[in-house]
C-alpha cells in the first residue's frame, strides 16, 4: 500500500475510533458500552501499529493535539504523553524555515475543508532534524465546517537524503560535462591549429613562428594531461579506492624539490621559509596539494605579487602548510565556498580553470585526516593552509 492508501485507511480507522460506531439494531446500555470498549480497543489496536505516527490535533501552530500514536516515540523522540502536553509541539519543533510553509497549507485546508499534503522538518527530542511527510484530511462540524485534522506522519529523512545525494550527482554531471567541453575544448583547438600549420606550411615558416607552434603544442598538451589526472585523481576520491601511503619526511626539502621541477609558475619565484618540520605523510599527494596552491596563486594574482610557502608543527600531533600571497584576496563569502567540488568565483568567465583544483587539495588534505581552508594574510592578500595530522608509518 503506497503512502496515500494508508493515510486514508489510517483515517478511516481513527475516525470510527472517535465516532464509536455502535452496532446495527437495539442492544442494551450493556451491551453498548462493553461494544465500545471492544472496537476502540480493536482500531486503536490497528492504528498504533501502523509504521507511522497517526494524529489528531487543531489547525495552526498553536493548535492543541487531541491524539497521537506512540510511533511518535520511535519517529521523534517523545512520548505520546510529552507530546501531548506540550502546549504548541507544531509551532515550536517545526523548522523555522518549513512553518510558514505548513502554516499557509493548513490555512488552505481549514478555509477550503481539503486535504493536505506537505513535506517539512521537526527537531527530534535529541536535536536531529526529521523530514516528515504530513498527510490530513479535515475532521467537520455538522454543519460541515473543518474543525480539526486528522491524518499520518511519514518519516521521509533517508528519502530526502537519497533525493538531495541524486540532485548533487546530477548537478556535478552537468558541471563536469560543462568543464570537458570548455577546458578540453580551447587547448584541442590551439593544438589542431599549431599542427595543421606545421603540416601545411611546414619549412616555409620562419624559425619563431616554428618555434611558437612547437611551443604551443607542448604547452597545450601538458594542459590537457593536467586536467586529465586531476579528473582521474577526483574520480578516485570519490570512489574511495585512494589511501595515503604516508612515510616521515622533511617538508622543506619537499617543498624546495617541488619548486625545483614544477612548472605552474612559469617564471614567477616563491619565498620559501627557512626552518625544519618533519610530517608523516603521502609525499606524491603532498606535492599535488602544493601544486594545485601555487598555481591557484599564480592564476589569482597580479604580476609580480609575492608567494610565500611556510610551514609548521601544530602541536605534537599535525603539521601545516601554508601557501600564502599579498594578493587580492578571498572575499569572505567565497572562503565557505572556494573548495567546493567544481566551484568557480564570479571572475571565471576571466580566467582559465576547471574549478577541480582546490577541492583536490581539501579531498587530500581529507584523506590524510586532516582539511584545507583560506583565511585573511596577516599584511594584506590570502593564506590558504592545509591541516596533515600524523599517523603511524
Amino acid at each position: 500500500m503506497d503512502q496515500t492508501g494508508a493515510a486514508a485507511g489510517a483515517a478511516e480507522l481513527l475516525e470510527r475510533v472517535l465516532a464509536r460506531e455502535p452496532p446495527e439494531g437495539g442492544v442494551s446500555y450493556a451491551a453498548l458500552v462493553e461494544h465500545q470498549a471492544e472496537t476502540e480497543a480493536k482500531y486503536r489496536n490497528l492504528v498504533e501499529q501502523l509504521p507511522c505516527v497517526v494524529y489528531l490535533a487543531e489547525y495552526g501552530p498553536d493548535g492543541e493535539w487531541l491524539y497521537v500514536s506512540p510511533q511518535i516515540e520511535h519517529v521523534l523522540g517523545y512520548t505520546p504523553k510529552e507530546w501531548l502536553e506540550h502546549p504548541h509541539p507544531q509551532g515550536s519543533f517545526t523548522h523555522p524555515d518549513d512553518l510558514p510553509r505548513v502554516a499557509a497549507e493548513e490555512e488552505r485546508s481549514l478555509a477550503s475543508g481539503e486535504p493536505l499534503e506537505i513535506e517539512y522538518r521537526i527537531r527530534r527530542a535529541d536535536g536531529e532534524w526529521v523530514w516528515l511527510r504530513d498527510e490530513a484530511t479535515a475532521v467537520l462540524d455538522t454543519d460541515g465546517h473543518p474543525i480539526c485534522l486528522q491524518g499520518l506522519l511519514f518519516d521521509i529523512t533517508k528519502r530526502r537524503a537519497e533525493q538531495e545525494r541524486l540532485i548533487a550527482l546530477d548537478r556535478l554531471k552537468n558541471t563536469l560535462l560543462h568543464t570537458l567541453s570548455h577546458d578540453l575544448k580551447a587547448p584541442l583547438t590551439a593544438i589542431l591549429v599549431a599542427a595543421s600549420t606545421l603540416e601545411r606550411l611546414g619549412d616555409e615558416l620562419d624559425d619563431e613562428v616554428r618555434n611558437h607552434m612547437l611551443r604551443t603544442l607542448v604547452e597545450r598538451s601538458k594542459g590537457m594531461n593536467a586536467l586529465l589526472t586531476d579528473l582521474l585523481d577526483f574520480d578516485r576520491l570519490d570512489s574511495g579506492i585512494v589511501a595515503p601511503r604516508r612515510y616521515p619526511l622533511e617538508l622543506y626539502e619537499l617543498i624546495r624539490g617541488l619548486l625545483a621541477k614544477t612548472e605552474v609558475l612559469g617564471d614567477r619565484t616563491v619565498e620559501v621559509e627557512q626552518g625544519e618540520c618533519r610530517a608523516n605523510v603521502d609525499q606524491p599527494k603532498v606535492e599535488r596539494i602544493l601544486e594545485n596552491l601555487l598555481a591557484n596563486a599564480d592564476l589569482h594574482t597580479p604580476p609580480g605579487s609575492r608567494i610565500w610557502i611556510r610551514c609548521w608543527r601544530e602541536g605534537d600531533t599535525a603539521a601545516v602548510i601554508a601557501v600564502e600571497d599579498d594578493g587580492p584576496g578571498v572575499p569572505a563569502e567565497q572562503a565557505t565556498k572556494i573548495f567546493d567540488d567544481f566551484y568557480r568565483g564570479p571572475d571565471s568567465g576571466r580566467t582559465p580553470g576547471s574549478g577541480i583544483g582546490l577541492s583536490l587539495v581539501a579531498r587530500f588534505a581529507e584523506m590524510h585526516g586532516g582539511r584545507a581552508w583560506v583565511q585573511e594574510r596577516e599584511g594584506g592578500g590570502s593564506s590558504f593552509r592545509v591541516l596533515l595530522p600524523d599517523a603511524t608509518a
